[in-house]
Order: structure tokens, then C-alpha cells, then sequence
């Protein structure tokens, strides 16, 4: 970034005003919460944060009007080096008018600049803070403005000012701004600014090219679209990132958060064939790893790809599931989990009983010392709700031994195990429903949720359901 005086910034402060008035619906609450910071009267939903934000025993609030409300024309090096400290902070911390602060410490130091003060003038730097400062808010017009105020960038870039140039992380911060819009539309502007980027970057002078970051930005924002087709845009802009690896473009090195972005995005598609091509993609991985080692699959890619066969129709998906599983060296948790819900919704004879075996082993593994595979308040439910569901004979008991199960491994000190009241009342709806007469196991069970509850466990504490059920089972 070059940080040699402007040539030329005559015209930036009208620009920047008119551009903001004009595109930007916001304005006027803007032009009214300066009116209110600058006599110290606003009030701010968030002072705890704010209080804990102290820097030098001044709050970010006390720092934004010390700026402001220095004379134009006589910041020094000190109050210029504050005014970017807190401009970062604002735009961390993401507080809800942290977009608006931040602009009005750019503007003020462009007024600054204008006045001919020698120690202020903007930077890129500054530009890409208040970009981000938008990416990071949540309101619907963030990426609108976090693309103007880029735009007027380039304007003031065009016209001779040299410290303002867009960089990478200008325009990454854009459409990163974009990509947080969770729709079809925000995933199709992150791409054009992505092809903006491409094409600047044959311009001489400019620092702007797509990397690693700008590309998983951009698949990221088809992933969160939910929108139809968007596993096939975002798997098309990471093959076209690994070509262009291929072809000697370092900056775009696909990476593992590249794959496992396309690989959940085909994950929780209801496309035909979905499952079936995200564990494609995993098996890619595994062999694009051999001369990439950013791409080797972890944990979660492996997750990803049994969860899509878990979701999807494939009459052998509980199979399949199992298969990726087994090539796992690693499994946690979720690992278990998902691959027990693959075979509670196979709809297969004997599919329950799997489950208790994949949740015995599990219990197993975790009982000889392995943390990551502790079983939680999901395993046992899973595996719960399978044999309840099954209606097979003796269904009703093995849910209850698995229950039992759970409330033991919860006394021994499983933190991740929650004892619902919800838990219990599925197996106690499946005592009643059954054709055998279980009534002194559905008291027997009321006896123990009471127990729990007088022991402090609230949320295990029987409801009006709980009694229902066991009155129905008598």
C-alpha cells in the first residue's frame, strides 16, 4: 500500500457525502445520531461492551467524540494513530452502530485532509475498515454499502489519489458482505465482484487479485443460498481454483475449507444424487491430497458425506454411510451420531440393533479414554427413538434400557449428556403403545424422573404428558 501524500483529493469530500446521501437509505438516522454523539447524549445499547472496550482510560464512545470534535485542521500524528485503533476495534467488535461510527471517523479524517492538515489523509487501509465494518452489520443494506463505498474508492483511486488504492482484501471484504445475504442474490454479485477482481487484476499498478480466500468466499455464498443449482456453482468455481493452482497460480491454492464448503453444500441438497456426489468430492479430496496437503479430508468432510447419505433417499444409504465411515481414522462425536441416524432412517430390519451396536462401541471407545467420541444427550436419543420407532417386539423395553443407560453415564459425570424430559416421554409413549402390559416399567420410569428432579435435574422433571402416558399404560 502506498502511503505517500495524495495527489490530488479536492473533490473527495463531496464525493463521498453525495454518494453516501444518494445510496444510502440510512443516512438521515446517520446524520442524526452524529447530532446526538457529538453532545455526548447518545445512548448506547451495549455500554457493557462498550466499557470493556477502555483503551487508555477512554471507551471507544469517549475516543470517537475526542476525534470528532477536535478542531479542523489541527489533528496531530496522535489523534490520527487513535482514530485508526478505533476504527479496527468498531469493526471487530461488530457493535450495531459500529458501521455508521466508523464512517464518521473516515469522513472526519477526509475533512481533515481537505483542510490541508499534513498528518491526515485517508488510506486504503481505513476504506477496507469501514467496508468490513458493513460486512459485519446486519442490516439489508451492508453489502450495498459496503460496494459503494469501494466504488468511491476507485473513483478517488482514478482520479490521482494514490493512497486509496483497492487492494485484495478491499474487494474480499465486499464480497464478503455479500456472501453473508444467505440468497441467491448475494451469491451471484459476490461472483461478479469476483470476476471484477479478475479483470483488474490484468491492469498494470493495481494490487488486486483473487486468492485462496476471494474463491471460498464466493462458494461459501452459494452454499449459504440454499438456492437450486448452487452445489453446482460452488463445486465449478473450486474446480476452477484447483486449474488454475494446476496452472501455476499460487494465490488460488484450493484448501480444505474449499472442499468441505462444496462438499456440505451437496451434503443438504435435496438434489437426486446428492449423497452420491458429495462423497465423490470426499473421495477427490483424498486423492488431490497426495499433491495438495491443504486439501487432505478431516473429521468434517468425513461428517459431511455420512450426514448426506443420512438425508438422502438411496434405498442402501445406512451402507454407504458405514463404508465412509470405516475409512475414518479419527471418528468424533458427530461421526457416531450421524452414522446412527443413517441407520435409524434406512427403514431396514434390524437397523435399530445396529445403531445400539455402533452406540455400544462408541460407549466402548470413550470408556477406554478416547474424549473425542463422547456419547451425548443425541447418541443415546438417536438410538432411543430407533427401536421406539421400529415397533418391533420388545421394542418399547430395549428403548428403556437405553434410557436407563443415559441417566447412568450422566451420574458418572458425562457433561455432554442433558436429561430432557422429552427423552423420557418418548419412552414412555412407547410403553404405552405397546401390545404388552409395561405399566409397572412406565411407573417405575415416573419413579425416576422424579428422583432426578429432586435432585435439582429440573428439566427432567415430569410434565403433563409424562402422566398421561402412564396413566394410558394402566
Amino acid at each position: 500500500m502506498n502511503n505517500s501524500r495524495p495527489i490530488s483529493s479536492k473533490n473527495r469530500k463531496s464525493n463521498f457525502n453525495h454518494r453516501n446521501e444518494q445510496t444510502n437509505p440510512e443516512v438521515h438516522t446517520r446524520k442524526k445520531f452524529q447530532s446526538r454523539d457529538t453532545t455526548n447524549s447518545i445512548q448506547i445499547e451495549d455500554d457493557g461492551n462498550n466499557r470493556r472496550q477502555k483503551r487508555n482510560g477512554l471507551s471507544l464512545d469517549d475516543r470517537t467524540n475526542s476525534i470528532c470534535i477536535t478542531p479542523l485542521g489541527k489533528m496531530d500524528a496522535s489523534t490520527i494513530s487513535m482514530a485508526c485503533r478505533t476504527m479496527n476495534t468498531l469493526a471487530k467488535i461488530g457493535r450495531k452502530d459500529s458501521p455508521i461510527t466508523v464512517e464518521r471517523i473516515l469522513k472526519r479524517i477526509i475533512d481533515e485532509e481537505n483542510s490541508g492538515n499534513q498528518h491526515a489523509f485517508a488510506t486504503t487501509s481505513m476504506y477496507t475498515t469501514a467496508i468490513s465494518a458493513w460486512a459485519k452489520s446486519k442490516g439489508k443494506t451492508g453489502p450495498q454499502r459496503a460496494e459503494e463505498i469501494l466504488r468511491i474508492m476507485i473513483a478517488q483511486y482514478s482520479s490521482g489519489n494514490a493512497n486509496v488504492a483497492p487492494e485484495t482484501a478491499t474487494f474480499n471484504a465486499v464480497i464478503n458482505a455479500w456472501s453473508k445475504s444467505s440468497n441467491i442474490q448475494g451469491a451471484q454479485r459476490a461472483e461478479e465482484i469476483l470476476a471484477w477482481m479478475e479483470h483488474m487484476s490484468n491492469m498494470n499498478g493495481v494490487k488486486v487479485k483473487p486468492n485462496t480466500i476471494s474463491y471460498n468466499t464466493v462458494i461459501d455464498a452459494w452454499a449459504r443460498s440454499g438456492a437450486e443449482g448452487a452445489p453446482q456453482k460452488a463445486e465449478y468455481l473450486l474446480k476452477k481454483m484447483e486449474q488454475l493452482y494446476r496452472d501455476g497460480d499460487s494465490d488460488v491454492q484450493p484448501n480444505v475449507r474449499s472442499c468441505n464448503t462444496v462438499l456440505n453444500s451437496w451434503a443438504k441438497s435435496s438434489e437426486m444424487g446428492a449423497a452420491t456426489r458429495a462423497e465423490e468430492i470426499l473421495a477427490w479430496m483424498e486423492i488431490a491430497s497426495v499433491l495438495n496437503e491443504e486439501m487432505k479430508p478431516t473429521v468434517v468432510s468425513y461428517n459431511a458425506a455420512i450426514d448426506a447419505y443420512a438425508r438422502s433417499n438411496d434405498s442402501n444409504k445406512a451402507q454407504k454411510a458405514q463404508e465412509v465411515f470405516n475409512r475414518m481414522i479419527d471418528p468424533n462425536t458427530i461421526s457416531y451420531n450421524v452414522l446412527m441416524n443413517a441407520w435409524c432412517k434406512s427403514g431396514k430390519a434390524g437397523s435399530a440393533e445396529m445403531a445400539e451396536s455402533i452406540l455400544t462401541g462408541m460407549e466402548k471407545r470413550f470408556m477406554s479414554g478416547d474424549d473425542n467420541v463422547t456419547p451425548d444427550s443425541i447418541s443415546y436419543n438417536t438410538v432411543i427413538c430407533a427401536f421406539i420407532y421400529s415397533k418391533e417386539s420388545g421394542s418399547s423395553m430395549k428403548a428403556l434400557e437405553i434410557l436407563y443407560r443415559m441417566v447412568s453415564m450422566f451420574k458418572n459425570g458425562n457433561k455432554k449428556i442433558e436429561l430432557h424430559v422429552r427423552y423420557f416421554n418418548i419412552v414412555l409413549r412407547g410403553l404405552a403403545n405397546d401390545i404388552k402390559d409395561l405399566a409397572v416399567h412406565a411407573e417405575n420410569l415416573l419413579w425416576h424422573m422424579e428422583e432426578l428432579q429432586a435432585m435439582g435435574i429440573k428439566k427432567s422433571s415430569p410434565n403433563t404428558s409424562s402422566y398421561i402416558y402412564v396413566i394410558k399404560v394402566w
